[in-house]
């Protein structure tokens, strides 16, 4: 999840202004305000937080999940530090970045609330996921020889859910990435169609005399 975040703040700092706003729907203020607290929960991965901190990430959270997150705190304090700002930003923002794709695939505006709640779902699942595969790797440093088998065994079933789920949200991707391509390319066949006018009206752009072509 860790090297998730980072690749993600990677895409926001060299091209979240432009990326979101077209794939998500955030606009530019959305998007920097998104991109800073992002980064702030990246700077902060691991380290303590005040008792208040804790109280409000941990409010946004499932029983199921708060009692998870109890036993990584008692065996690595660091760790839990860490999961509970990554779960907290996963249930706040979760279905914001898959929404876009899921519209420029073929959902029509009427099933945007369906959309929502269905990315809601899967962000909620996997944020959960993630935090099963990080309990169960701490448990197995102290089980004894026959826990450690078993233990190796649900963590292979959780890593076989958590990766059907990427796996999923990698084909959205790719989706939105050919709807993206096949609107550019339609973009590029319209323009080449209307070269002179556009041309013209960038010469009059440049030499202020667009100002005849305005209605009012």
């Amino acid at each position: 999840m860790k090297q998730k975040i980072f690749l993600l703040l990677i895409v926001l700092l060299f091209g979240g202004k432009t990326i979101l706003p077209q794939s998500s729907g955030y606009s530019l203020g959305q998007t920097e305000s998104l991109y800073s607290e992002l980064a702030q929960a990246y700077t902060l991965q691991g380290k303590e937080m005040s008792k208040e901190e804790e109280d409000k990430l941990l409010k946004n959270l499932s029983a199921e999940v708060k009692e998870k997150l109890a036993e990584i705190k008692k065996l690595n304090k660091n760790k839990y530090f860490q999961l509970l700002r990554e779960a907290s930003h996963s249930y706040r923002f979760n279905g914001s970045w898959t929404l876009g794709p899921s519209l420029a695939t073929g959902k029509s505006l009427n099933n945007y609330e369906e959309t929502l709640k269905e990315q809601k779902e899967k962000a909620k699942k996997q944020a959960e996921l993630e935090i099963d595969v990080e309990l169960l790797a701490l448990k197995y440093k102290d089980a004894d020889s026959n826990a450690k088998e078993k233990i190796k065994n649900d963590l292979s079933g959780v890593l076989g859910v958590l990766f059907n789920i990427r796996e999923e949200q990698k084909q959205e991707e790719v989706k939105r990435l050919e709807k993206r391509l096949q609107d550019l390319k339609e973009s590029l066949q319209a323009r080449k169609q209307v070269k002179g006018e556009i041309v013209q009206r960038r010469i009059q752009e440049l030499l202020g005399d667009s100002k005849y072509l305005k209605w009012d």
